[in-house]
């Protein structure tokens, strides 16, 4: 298990460090890039309610980040004409330009972690990674995943 935790933070590590240039040209904090390729990656999911759920930050650091996204120019909201409480977001086309440096950057940092493989092998990791979120899932959905002995 520590064997997972190291490779988790490895990663946090390398992926702040290919960010760090990048977010000091544009003036960015990591997670205010973190949202703004999550809602160029995935952009169906475009509500701060969707950031928290996807990606698990809390409700308070996307509030703060996404705000300060809306204030720099980065990003745009719009009220969900169905329902009043929803805020739609959105990237502006100003933002085109950095968003493809930031996707270039992130799939650097992709690319690094996947260096070496075959594709039989990415396959195979992809495959493992599915049976392991499936699990995950199985677990969320029972009331009590973790049995205890009296």
């Amino acid at each position: 298990m520590r064997e997972i935790l190291a490779y988790v933070s490895h990663f946090k590590r390398l992926y702040g460090q290919l960010f760090q240039p990048v977010a000091a040209q544009l003036g960015l904090s990591q997670l205010e890039i973190d949202i703004l390729l999550f809602l160029y990656n995935n952009p169906a999911y475009n509500t701060a309610r969707d950031i928290v759920a996807m990606r698990g930050v809390a409700k308070s650091n996307v509030s703060t980040a996404v705000d300060a996204l809306k204030r720099k120019g980065c990003l745009l909201s719009e009220t969900d004409p169905e329902n009043r409480k929803v805020q739609r977001l959105s990237l502006p086309a100003s933002m085109d330009e950095p968003l493809r440096t930031l996707a270039a950057v992130q799939q650097q940092c992709f690319a690094f972690m996947l260096e070496g493989f075959t594709s039989e092998e990415r396959g195979a990791l992809r495959q493992f990674l599915e049976r392991i979120d499936a699990n995950v899932v199985t677990a969320l959905q029972k009331k009590n995943p973790v049995e205890t002995e009296a």
